[in-house]
């Protein structure tokens, strides 16, 4: 039966990857509320066109886009991806229109193709291939597509709160994954959590010239006081109570973590660096990986910015700066923490304007789905790594406690995400549309 579903998925691979090019032709930026309607129609018709019932869901944003097959099997696999994008900027670095999908040199380049339309597609694709062949789906599938994972997912969480029910399952494929610098196929059972915050200072109120900076406080040099503050020369994070009742990896994380290359050198080479951090290298780079909290300044707005030179002395100044979080960290508790810290520390004055954030989330190493996901992968791919979970982050944890999740998908080291020229090979595409039928396949005799 299989076989006849692969082989249709080969015939039809340029259908499916016209659709690929129709949908990422659509500029759904969550951040900019640009072609959300748009884009969630058409998710909506993609899923109705394979015989799911499909429905749009309203939230205080983007809808959520749900579907469902009922096949009147003993067991029932998740989707869950996500139908917004990354702004395209800056557009002068993008070889080719961001939203014209283009292809070349084996790969296809495009904003979304590879976070996470590309996955999207396959996924449906997958499903259809079934249907279209008269094959019986020995599962029940149901997929969730947001349109605000760009932008922290903020109301997702309205959606499953009242949605439980629709939320349970055997098993669930994540948004995103791909191939490793060698080539080997990565899958990821996690994800950790993050707080994002905006800090603000304003001294003055307005501009003036910098010869008075010798007299008048400076709303940028508080500012960059209060972030030196956050984090050591060690790299550690300062806050009080920061890393109190953190979870450590397991001794089975650890045992699959030990068999993993993280290819130090390529990704050295990669970011234009010649060391990491404080050194980090070996175990100690795998533990801030996969094990350790971390905080970064995303971002720094104060002042004149232009070319050339002008005297200013700002009168305000801010940041953006994400903290990522592991298991048993709650985010409004780092919010907590940070403001106590910005008090104790004579920054009374720095506001926190606003905060997001979500905690951390994994599906258990052992889990029996994480096989039937290696063995699907195997017959198309070859080897799999399982990594415990990703540095990055997502809304996993709306999901942990409803269905097991695993995180596959058609990117790769080149694929740029969140970049300008950002693309995936096509030889992932159309192999990950026969990985998902694959999945299928193998849960229905799990």
């Amino acid at each position: 039966m299989i076989d006849e579903v692969l082989s249709f998925l080969d015939s039809n691979g340029e259908r499916a990857l016209a659709d690929l090019k129709k949908i990422a032709g659509i500029p759904s930026i969550a951040a900019k509320n640009e072609g959300i309607e748009e884009c969630s129609e058409m998710v909506l018709g993609m899923l109705e066109d394979i015989n799911l019932e499909a429905a749009l869901h309203a939230t205080s944003g983007s809808p959520v886009v749900t579907g469902l097959y009922d096949a009147g099997a003993s067991r029932t696999l998740m989707f869950y991806n996500h139908y917004d994008v990354q702004p395209a900027e800056p557009l002068e670095l993008w070889k080719s229109p961001p939203f014209e999908p283009d292809e070349r040199d084996g790969r296809i380049y495009g904003r979304g193709v590879a976070d996470n339309k590309g996955d999207l597609v396959t996924r449906i694709w997958a499903i259809k291939a079934f249907l279209e062949t008269g094959k019986k789906i020995p599962v029940n599938v149901k997929f969730v597509v947001e349109g605000e994972e760009e932008i922290g997912s903020v109301n997702l969480q309205d959606f499953t709160s009242k949605n439980e029910e629709f939320l349970k399952a055997d098993g669930g494929i994540w948004e995103f994954g791909g191939s490793d610098y060698d080539g080997v196929q990565q899958a990821w059972l996690g994800l950790k959590g993050i707080f994002y915050v905006q800090l603000e200072v304003e001294k003055l109120s307005r501009n003036v010239h910098s010869s008075m900076g010798g007299i008048l406080p400076s709303a940028p040099q508080k500012l960059v006081d209060a972030l030196n503050s956050l984090k050591g020369p060690d790299n550690q994070i300062l806050i009080d109570g920061f890393y109190d009742g953190i979870q450590p990896l397991s001794e089975a994380e650890w045992e699959a973590i030990d068999k993993i290359d993280l290819h130090e050198e390529d990704m050295k080479e990669e970011y234009g660096i010649s060391q990491f951090q404080n050194g980090l290298t070996g175990r100690n780079l795998k533990e801030a990986v996969y094990g350790a909290p971390s905080s970064s300044i995303c971002g720094l707005t104060s002042g004149y910015q232009g070319e050339g030179s002008m005297t200013v002395l700002p009168g305000n100044a801010s940041a953006k700066v994400d903290f990522r979080l592991v298991e048993n960290m709650n985010p409004l508790d780092v919010r907590e923490k940070l403001r106590k810290h910005l008090d104790a520390h004579g920054f009374t004055d720095v506001k926190i304007a606003w905060s997001e954030g979500y905690a951390a989330a994994k599906t258990p190493i052992d889990h029996p789905f994480v096989d039937v996901v290696r063995r699907a992968n195997d017959k198309v791919f070859g080897d799999l790594r399982v990594h415990p979970t990703s540095s990055g982050s997502g809304p996993l944890y709306l999901f942990k406690d409803h269905v097991p999740m695993v995180s596959v998908g058609v990117g790769d080291v080149e694929s740029r995400s969140h970049s300008p020229n950002e693309s995936i090979k096509l030889e992932n595409f159309f192999k990950g549309m026969d990985r998902i039928a694959l999945i299928v396949d193998e849960m229905g005799r799990w």
